[in-house]
């Protein structure tokens, strides 16, 4: 009698009790991603495939040279990707995720690069279009400019590693050259056939290591 009065009780709590304290159990929805994120983890696509991204001048250790830094030229160096069968043009992504600023720094931005086109020469000129409107466009990058622009970490700090990701598009993106990565990561969604990502690193110089003594020129 005792066991059956206690378990009214309780089947009458449940049903006095606030709704949210029927369901102590109930977990809370999941928070959005708050944080730096590469641009292949903030694309959209329902199904991606992968594509290999090499570098004729990446050394073995995996580094780019001094020349294509902030410490050298500043100019862009090579990049292959293996050919994605349906795809209508390519985007690549230069950027790094700075763990100790918590942000990302974007280094190059080129899209809309033609199908038949599977790599990128050395020294791509900074403009926003390369070949008119419908050949490779470029956008901005984290320092205000358009095109490529060389990684300039700070002198003796250790090796800082950059991404390099393609993206193979099954149509043109709508959109103008010049743009920025925001309006380019948002125009891929959906359009992402595969995608590939060459990691590479680049040891900036201790002072005084620099050729002639010269300090280091800014990006």
């Amino acid at each position: 009698m005792f066991v059956r009065l206690m378990s009214l009780l309780g089947v009458l709590f449940l049903f006095a009790a606030p709704a949210s304290a029927q369901i102590p159990f109930m977990k809370h929805a999941p928070l959005p991603f708050v944080g730096p994120a590469l641009a292949q983890d903030r694309v959209i696509s329902r199904a991606v495939g992968s594509l290999q991204v090499t570098s004729p001048v990446v050394n073995a250790e995996g580094d780019i040279p001094l020349v294509n830094s902030g410490y050298g030229k500043s100019i862009s160096f090579p990049i292959a990707w293996s050919p994605v069968p349906d795809a209508k043009a390519y985007a690549v992504v230069f950027e790094e995720l700075d763990p100790v600023q918590r942000r990302v720094i974007t280094y190059w931005v080129a899209y809309n690069i033609p199908a038949e086109t599977t790599a990128l020469g050395h020294a791509i000129h900074t403009k926003a279009e390369i070949l008119g409107p419908k050949g490779l466009l470029q956008g901005q990058n984290s320092m205000g400019g358009v095109g490529y622009i060389g990684p300039h970490p700070p002198e003796g700090d250790p090796e800082h590693h950059y991404h390099v990701e393609v993206f193979a598009l099954s149509r043109m993106l709508p959109i103008k050259g010049g743009a920025t990565l925001d309006q380019v990561v948002a125009a891929m969604s959906e359009r992402v056939l595969a995608e590939g990502d060459l990691v590479v690193g680049f040891q900036p110089p201790r002072p005084g290591d620099l050729p002639n003594g010269k300090p280091a020129p800014k990006p």
